[in-house]
């Protein structure tokens, strides 16, 4: 099965996947036309930076959306800053901490804090097919280097859920060099790169428009 979500290129600087993530949800669930630059703005995220998931999901809430982030690191641990971001993900620190907009990050974590939109929890495979089943999207943090088979550090990348079937799971790719909508890819890869240190398993699934 395959959700009918829109599909749209990463037309930035590459690192706007999140925000075109953003935009495709938004147009599913609530017909809104957004642009990247818009949600950049909402966000915070600034040029040439990445977006942390705690600097979506209470934007898209205020847009009206039902959503839930779910994860399996707490979100406190993030305020300690630096210091927990070095000693959490290890060998991947330092490309973490050079991409990341750290008082953003953390005053998104606040925000998101007093939403109660924050679950501790692993969504498994089966968990996030049965969302789709449902009509719910899901939208992941993966390490996109394990899907093309790449041997380097983690490299983020957000994606949007649009089905799976037997052998496959199927998302929006919108990596410039790669840009595919439905990209099909092995769920034992796909596993691969949702399990990768940095992703922290970051999964948020959209319900639909909030009543």
């Amino acid at each position: 099965m395959i959700l009918k979500v829109p599909f749209y290129k990463n037309t930035g600087d590459e690192n706007q996947c999140m925000q075109v993530a953003m935009k495709c949800v938004l147009k599913y669930f609530l017909d809104k036309d957004v642009s990247l630059q818009e949600l950049d703005k909402l966000t915070g995220r600034k040029e040439n930076f990445w977006t942390a998931t705690p600097q979506i999901v209470s934007v898209l809430y205020d847009f009206g959306l039902d959503l839930k982030f779910y994860s399996k690191e707490k979100l406190e641990p993030f305020l300690e800053g630096e210091t927990f971001i070095r000693k959490h993900f290890g060998v991947d620190a330092d490309k973490i901490l050079k991409f990341t907009d750290l008082p953003i990050v953390i005053k998104s974590v606040k925000k998101l804090l007093s939403y109660d939109l924050f679950e501790n929890k692993i969504l498994s495979i089966a968990d996030i097919q049965e969302h789709l089943k449902n009509g719910n999207v899901p939208m992941v943090l993966l390490d996109h280097n394990k899907i093309i088979d790449k041997n380097d550090y983690y490299q983020g990348h957000f994606v949007v859920i649009t089905g799976f079937d037997k052998d496959n799971i199927y998302f929006h790719e919108t990596d410039q060099d790669n840009t595919e909508p439905n990209k099909k890819v092995r769920k034992e890869i796909f596993e691969k790169a949702f399990n990768a240190n940095g992703t922290d398993n970051d999964c948020v699934i959209v319900y639909g428009k909030r009543k």
